[in-house]
């Protein structure tokens, strides 16, 4: 049994598509068939079933998927104990993120990556603070960015201040909005996951806030408010953007400013892994 091997199966089972482990791997849909064929008769049992939608586990796939994760986690912990430097580090980091690409230099990381740690790829997902933390501590993310205070169990980096504000859409009556109570009743496209925004705004315009829906990706909450249904708070850079293509409205009845934090477990601190990419997010932010 090979190790690629392994890295093929499991990257088919977290996909469910042999074009999309590929392009994980870096390498072709036929060379990923061809590793999860040979796995199969070398353990003389289907681990795959294939249909027009894609590949799903077998009852023994599933139960062979934790095991082969466990061998390939303890292959590159092997490997990152030997590393002699930050260079020869291997593994993927998995990245919670709560802002656009550009505005946390997700390139530039990439490409520092490539040049410093080239043994190292990032898995990059897109949400919530509240919902970041959480899989943090799960251990599904190994660190992301964060809006608000450092939870104890966790270290973290300032990396900037951000500017917190309320858009509207175009046809939303402003002169009516003298006070921080009139908006409590107006419909609200909230951010879910534990946000600290949303405990934010619940303080400020009390429990009962009306929502029509939930959503943690800014461009789909800034896409709702711009189609008319409902007022939310966004980043006031992106905001005054919106604002300058006649998109929506800014209110800054309830503006604040938070702190962004690079945040990583305390009881994984000194993993290989975490800690290239916490002096790598350092040398970014220039920390």
């Amino acid at each position: 049994m090979e190790f690629y091997h392994l890295r093929s199966f499991v990257a088919v089972a977290q996909t469910g598509n042999l074009t999309q482990a590929a392009k994980r791997l870096y390498t072709t849909p036929p060379a990923i068939s061809a590793h999860i064929k040979t796995l199969e008769e070398e353990l003389s049992t289907p681990l795959f079933i294939r249909s027009s939608k894609g590949m799903s586990l077998t009852d023994k796939g599933k139960l062979l998927l934790s095991k082969a994760q466990i061998t390939l986690d303890s292959a590159v912990d092997l490997v990152n104990l030997a590393a002699d430097n930050q260079h020869e580090i291997m593994g993927t980091f998995h990245l919670g993120i709560n802002l656009t690409a550009e505005q946390l230099k997700l390139t530039e990381l990439a490409k520092n990556l490539q040049e410093n740690c080239p043994g190292i790829s990032l898995d990059i997902h897109q949400q919530s603070t509240g919902k970041t933390i959480d899989e943090i501590r799960d251990q599904q993310l190994c660190g992301g960015y964060i809006f608000g205070d450092v939870p104890e169990d966790f270290i973290g980096v300032a990396i900037m201040e951000q500017t917190i504000t309320t858009v509207a859409p175009l046809a939303f009556d402003c002169s009516k909005i003298l006070t921080e109570s009139d908006l409590r009743h107006h419909q609200w496209i909230m951010m879910g996951d534990y946000c600290p925004f949303d405990c934010f705004l619940k303080n400020k315009l009390e429990n009962d806030i009306p929502s029509v829906m939930k959503t943690s990706d800014d461009g789909t909450r800034l896409e709702l408010v711009k189609n008319g249904l409902g007022l939310s708070l966004l980043e006031k850079e992106e905001a005054i953007l919106a604002e300058k293509n006649k998109q929506v409205k800014i209110l800054p009845l309830l503006d604040f400013t938070t702190t962004l934090h690079f945040v990583i477990a305390k009881n994984r601190v000194n993993e290989p892994l975490i800690k290239a990419l916490m002096q790598e997010i350092k040398i970014l932010w220039c920390l």
